[in-house]
């Protein structure tokens, strides 16, 4: 019988990890493009809540810190899961803080949870229990 010449096994397995090498790498970076434009989304910003009070029946006052870089706009509020009657509608720049007002029906000696939300989502939650 003749003998069969072709590549040896050495070269057949370097040649196979070199090809594998090659398309993780074009697949990496083919990845690396498309996920790199997902990351540029614009993260919402963090308020936290320094004081909370009612004062009467129907007013709630929220002095809300604005701790991101970005300033925010409180546009909705919660009391106790439902809409609050009305919030005032407050920008909040970088480092500072602000009075919100959020208006309801509160009854005194009963504790209120409040959830406050500006344009991007940004939310904190609270609970304040009325003393009028």
């Amino acid at each position: 019988m003749k003998a069969r010449k072709g590549i040896s096994a050495y070269i057949a397995v370097l040649f196979l990890v070199g090809l594998a090498v090659a398309g993780g790498v074009i697949l990496y970076t083919g990845l690396l493009g498309s996920l790199g434009s997902l990351s540029t989304y614009e993260l919402p910003g963090t308020i936290s809540v320094d004081a909370a009070s009612i004062g009467n029946t129907t007013t709630c006052f929220a002095y809300i810190r604005n701790l991101g870089d970005e300033s925010v706009v409180i546009n909705s509020a919660y009391i106790d899961g439902e809409d609050a009657t009305s919030v005032s509608a407050v920008t909040i720049n970088p480092d500072t803080v602000q009075k919100v007002r959020i208006d309801g029906a509160f009854v005194s000696g009963t504790k209120y949870g409040f959830k406050v939300i500006t344009t991007d989502n940004t939310q904190v939650v609270f609970s304040v229990k009325a003393d009028f």
